[in-house]
């Protein structure tokens, strides 16, 4: 089956979310079982990731599976790609997403949502 710029983009994530966790290509092929050329072929996009793949490897690097596919965006049109400013953006709210989620305190939660609501506010008023 012929590969897309969507199996590649998604290839590079896997790359991204490997190197970032500092594991090396060979111990994620290991812990899947699959040879290290194989492991490369799917980062590089030369081969596309099966659904239950990416099952396994969002396992073994502890992310969802949506994480593979953070800088793309669903339209009418299909999937598209977002610009690198918007991308960046989508990161950031996985990450911030992630973290909140790690805050027990209730009222910290609620002074983070006041702080970041005001801000957002006070920038939609700024451009106008």
């Amino acid at each position: 089956m012929a590969t897309n710029f969507i199996d590649r983009y998604v290839g590079a994530r896997l790359r991204t979310l490997r190197q970032s966790r500092g594991m090396p290509l060979e111990r994620l092929a290991a812990a899947m079982n699959v040879p290290a050329e194989r492991l490369s072929d799917l980062e590089e996009g030369r081969e596309r990731i099966a659904a239950e793949t990416m099952r396994l490897l969002s396992r073994i690097l502890k992310v969802e599976p949506a994480a593979f596919f953070e800088g793309f965006s669903v339209t009418a049109q299909g999937l598209v790609r977002l610009t690198d400013n918007d991308a960046q953006a989508a990161d950031e709210e996985a990450q911030l997403t992630r973290d909140f989620a790690l805050i027990r305190d209730e009222d910290a939660r609620q002074l983070i949502l006041a702080l970041v609501s005001s801000y957002a506010a006070f920038a939609e008023i700024a451009k106008s």
